[in-house]
């Protein structure tokens, strides 16, 4: 039985990753209207040379909606304010980590948010910009003002 029930969560995480990373999410939501910038998306801009394709540079400094997981940056807070925003579940608790364009560096920019342990959609204003984590670079960065579950 346990085995069963290992195996359904181990789908359903391949299941939500492979929905996030193709952007297949649509819908309303409590976080206003904001274009979707999903994993596709970011994996146009070459982390080396920094050069981002068009499609991606026009989100830059605008508010947007990214679907992802959230791994938080601090130990032991009770809210989360600063957290990358990886594409599946099992991403940065491994070695390599993801490579820099499909991590977002999110910063709230209230009190903070309850840790997320499945996906969530994050608001806010995105900037291609790198930052540095103890889990490696990230290609982006994210001022953000709002995040739901994804559904």
């Amino acid at each position: 039985m346990k085995k069963r029930i290992l195996v359904g969560l181990f789908i359903f995480s391949i299941l939500a990753g492979v929905f996030l990373r193709f952007g297949l999410g649509i819908g309303a939501s409590g976080g206003g209207s904001a274009p979707i910038v999903d994993w596709g998306n970011l994996a146009e801009l070459d982390y080396t040379t920094q050069v981002a394709s068009y499609n991606l540079k026009r989100h830059d400094n605008t508010r947007v909606r990214i679907p992802g997981f959230m791994v938080p940056l601090e130990d032991n807070a009770r809210k989360v304010i600063e957290f990358l925003l990886v594409p599946d579940p099992q991403a940065c608790i491994h070695v390599p980590a993801p490579p820099p364009n499909q991590m977002v560096y999110v910063k709230m920019n209230n009190a903070g948010v309850n840790t997320a342990f499945g996906p969530i959609w994050v608001y806010g204003i995105f900037k291609i910009v790198t930052k540095t984590s103890q889990y490696g670079d990230a290609s982006f960065e994210m001022l953000a003002d709002y995040i739901e579950p994804y559904e």
